[in-house]
């Protein structure tokens, strides 16, 4: 089975993300999230801006203001993003980065806003899969100070979300064999 193209990762993670802020529409803004220091309103803001820069740099286009704040301003991003990635083109190495890139940061991003939610948490297995074997494509030559957090240890007991979350510096709970929630 070969792995899905980056372009068709991005496109999963974007309706995963989508699901997700959908949720956190009717949940409290001033809920912690996994991301330090940030609460659901500053993420979700977060992933606007991710989806604007992402479409931005598909586009070749220069940046342009940030969005504003709230889930129905993320989700039109969300949108405009998806139409980007129909018109991208298929044979670029730098769309193509760009779009893997954006897959790791929305499919991570989804766990964030679900467990500030209390929503389940979970990045389907054909989206987790390439994420996790293209992982050293991506992190292991980007500088990941600002971008994403550093790795922890996974346990030998998680799952594969588990696995590319502790990529990310995140921990999932239900991962864990203890109450801690260590991967």
């Amino acid at each position: 089975m070969t792995a899905p193209a980056p372009l068709e990762l991005l496109t999963e993670a974007v309706g995963l993300v989508s699901t997700s802020i959908d949720a956190a529409s009717s949940a409290d803004s001033t809920s912690r999230t996994p991301c330090t220091d940030w609460d659901l309103a500053t993420l979700v803001r977060h992933v606007a801006d991710s989806a604007a820069t992402v479409r931005q740099i598909i586009e070749g286009s220069p940046p342009g203001l940030p969005p504003p704040a709230g889930c129905a301003a993320a989700q039109r991003e969300l949108r405009r993003l998806l139409r980007t990635i129909q018109e991208a083109p298929r044979d670029s190495p730098v769309v193509d980065l760009v779009a893997l890139t954006g897959a790791y940061e929305f499919s991570v991003h989804a766990c964030d806003v679900d467990q500030a939610t209390g929503s389940v948490v979970g990045i389907p297995a054909h989206l987790v899969a390439p994420l996790l074997s293209c992982a050293p494509l991506v992190l292991d030559h980007i500088e990941r100070s600002g971008l994403f957090g550093r790795a922890i240890p996974a346990s030998e007991t998680c799952t594969d979300t588990g696995r590319l979350l502790a990529l990310f510096g995140r921990r999932l709970s239900s991962d864990s064999p203890s109450s801690k929630g260590s991967v």
